[in-house]
């Protein structure tokens, strides 16, 4: 599918995750404000890799090599205008907002200052993120 803009602070283009591009009548795009999406993402099991304890995104080095790597390659490509997946979101065992993929990119947006991001979400989970929405 068609990679889409995205402007914001840092221009960011975006590309349909390959999940929800081969899926079309099971995930749709929605458009989330970035703050809102750390803030509830926050109460996630998975967070603490990228979240500090107060819920801030961790600078680079409080992060592990992995994380870093994965940091570094979401930069690179944000400095050649090279298309990011856009991130699935999903909801987590506790009803909380999960990243099911793409937690590496939309931390890294944040930080560069992407203020809103597409992601993709269940259809039958779209109600769900109304309140994320930009």
């Amino acid at each position: 599918m068609k990679a889409s803009p995205q402007h914001s602070a840092m221009q960011a283009v975006f590309a349909d995750h390959p999940v929800a591009a081969a899926r079309p009548e099971q995930y749709a795009e929605l458009v989330v404000d970035a703050k809102k999406l750390i803030a509830a993402w926050r109460q996630s099991l998975m967070a603490h890799e990228l979240l500090d304890v107060n819920g801030f995104i961790k600078g680079d080095m409080e992060l592990s090599e992995g994380r870093l790597e994965k940091r570094v390659v979401v930069r690179a490509k944000l400095g050649v205008g090279e298309a990011l997946e856009k991130p699935i979101l999903g909801v987590g065992i506790f009803d909380n907002v999960e990243i099911g993929a793409g937690s590496d990119t939309i931390a890294t947006l944040v930080m560069e200052g992407v203020t809103i991001i597409p992601v993709h979400v269940r259809r039958s989970q779209i109600r769900d993120f109304e309140a994320l929405k930009a």
